[in-house]
């Protein structure tokens, strides 16, 4: 029963964008954040073993935990601030495809305001892995869901 009313509730937040997951359960918006889903017309497999390949290349990325449907990670800024990245994978029933999920939350409360860079964390990684072009990427966020999104300017 408890779960089912803490769905319901995550869903509802969700409408508005404020129910965020950290390694894998739901935390309090106090810290700046990022949620984004894609949908890719690949396999999770494969859409897994690229986002992994492009995590492990990244110099500022450190990987806390791999599994068939979650990556854990944490990304180090260039001036220090660290941000808990996680990544989980569903296939679709239409087409063989990956509903895949982001999210990057800032460990420390007072960087609420982050000027992008949660944004900038998974999407370099979904950018850098070639995913965006691969048959059927379509990214779903906004404002509500990715704080400073519109004011990011990713490298």
């Amino acid at each position: 029963m408890a779960v089912r009313i803490l769905i319901v509730a995550c869903l509802a937040a969700l409408f508005l964008g404020t129910c965020i997951t950290v390694n894998g359960l739901p935390t309090e918006v106090t810290h700046a954040y990022c949620r984004i889903v894609w949908l890719l017309g690949l396999p999770c497999e494969r859409v897994s073993m690229a986002i992994l390949t492009q995590i492990k290349a990244m110099g500022s990325y450190k990987l806390v935990s791999v599994a068939a449907a979650l990556i854990q990670a944490n990304h180090t800024s260039a001036v220090g601030q660290i941000e808990n990245v996680n990544i989980t994978f569903a296939g679709t029933a239409m087409s063989m495809g990956c509903h895949v999920e982001g999210t990057s939350v800032s460990a420390f409360w007072f960087s609420l305001f982050d000027n992008g860079t949660n944004y900038c964390n998974l999407h370099n990684i979904i950018e850098g892995s070639g995913l965006t072009k691969a048959p059927g990427f379509i990214e779903y966020t906004n404002e509500w869901l990715c704080l400073g999104m519109g004011s990011s300017a990713c490298k």
